[in-house]
This record gives C-alpha cells, structure tokens and sequence, in this order.
C-alpha cells in the first residue's frame, strides 16, 4: 500500500466517523491506528466536527498530506459508527489488503440509514412518553405522538433536501406548535405546553450536548466550544420557530 492510498482510506474512515458524530479525538485516535498499523512513517492528525487534516512522514522524511471536508453532522448514526470502529480494529489487527478495505468502506457508505418507518415510530413513542412525563393525560400523549409522526415526515424531508440543523429545528419546532394549537382547539388533547414540550423533547441536541462536555473533559477546548454553540443555535431555532407560531396565534 502507498501513503497516498492510505492517506485516502484514513481520510474516507475519519470523514465518515466525524459525519456519524463521533468525538473528535475518537476520529484522531482511530485515523492513528489506520495508519501506524501499516509502519509507513508518523502521522499527526487534527480534527474538528466538519475538517479533517492528515500528514503522514514516510520513511525517505517526505510529508504527504491529505485534507478533507466533513458534512456537518445530521444524525447520530450509531450503526455506521460500530462499522466504521469494526473496520478500524480490523486493519489494525490484521493489516488487510487495499482492496478488501475498499471494499468494505464502500458496503459501509452505502448501507441505508435508519429507514422512516423506524423514525416515525422513535418520535411517536418519544414524544407520547415525554408528553406524560411532563405531566399531560392520555389524550395529550396520544396527541404528542400523532405530532411526533408529523415531526419525524419533516425532518426527514428536509434531510434529503440536505438543510442544516438550525432551520430544521426553526421549522419542526413551528410546525409541532401549530399543530398543538389546533389539537387542542379541536379537543384532541388538553394542556397545550405539555403535549408541545413533549414533542420538544425530540428535537433537542442532548447527544451533541454530551460530546461537548465530553471534548471538554479531555481538553478539546476548540471542538468542544463549537459543538456547545452548534447546540444552542440548535435550541434557539426550537425558541424561534416556537415564539413565531405561540405569537401569531
């Protein structure tokens, strides 16, 4: 295997854990196992949640470098992130082929996501219970949960469409007031703010949250600040989208 062929594959690994929402020492750590298992020369990599940087030394002291762009992260996909760890752990034990690790990472960037069905029934059974836990009846539970489904064909829309988090959550945040509002007009469900916070409750950045005081612990100040500023724009777009519907009505 070239440096320029490894550089490729860690750079490919490191993108796709990054866009999985791995922490950003998890990406360092992992691209370092990528590339010492093959005993081409040193590597330093830096990681941030949307760059990541490699420089490989070989052996002759020439420095190859390889730079790559990240998709700001959209979900946490835990699936590609345990085949991604799997992927790593192999090449390290076993130092596999070009081909064979090619391979693998192409069945891994095309495998589907969750599919909607399975987000449907995450933000209906999310929102259903958040609504109870915050103290709403049944009825507003059952009405979280018809709000969730509708979140969740949103969200899911908007995906595809590729739009970034802070205006989904002004739009979904919106759009789950709203149709609060008219529920509760119509008599499907009883206490307006619990069925809304319930419904809230699946659109908050809790996992990006938790990265940042976890980046923070290990002393990533820089990857943890902006992933602490990526997480309140995301809670104010749910303010936002909120307070223009709560106002209008």
């Amino acid at each position: 295997m070239t440096c320029e062929e490894l550089l490729q594959i860690a750079s490919r690994i490191g993108r796709g854990l990054l866009e999985s929402g791995a922490e950003a020492y998890r990406v360092e750590n992992s691209v370092h196992y990528v590339i010492e298992a093959y005993d081409l020369g040193s590597c330093h990599v830096f990681s941030i949640p949307n760059y990541l940087h490699i420089d490989l030394t070989d052996q002759d002291g020439v420095t190859h470098s390889c730079m790559s762009r990240a998709s700001s992260m959209k979900s946490v996909d835990l699936e590609k992130l345990n085949a991604l760890n799997a992927l790593c752990r192999s090449i390290a034990q076993e130092c596999p082929a070009t081909e064979e690790i090619l391979r693998r990472l192409d069945e891994i960037e095309s495998a589907p996501q969750y599919s909607l069905p399975l987000q449907i029934l995450s933000y209906a059974v999310g929102s259903a219970g958040f609504a109870l836990f915050w103290g709403g009846n049944a009825l507003d539970s059952a009405a979280a949960a018809v709000i969730g489904c509708a979140v969740a064909v949103a969200m899911y829309g908007m995906g595809k469409l590729d739009t970034n988090l802070f205006y989904k959550s002004i739009l979904a945040s919106a759009l789950s007031a709203l149709l609060a509002c008219f529920f509760v007009f119509l008599g499907f469900g009883v206490h307006r703010s619990e069925i809304i916070i319930g419904v809230f409750m699946t659109l908050l950045p809790g996992v990006m949250i938790t990265n940042f005081m976890r980046e923070i612990i290990v002393g990533d100040w820089l990857t943890g600040i902006t992933k602490l500023v990526e997480a309140l724009l995301i809670a104010t777009g749910i303010a936002l989208g909120t307070g223009i519907v709560l106002a209008l009505i």
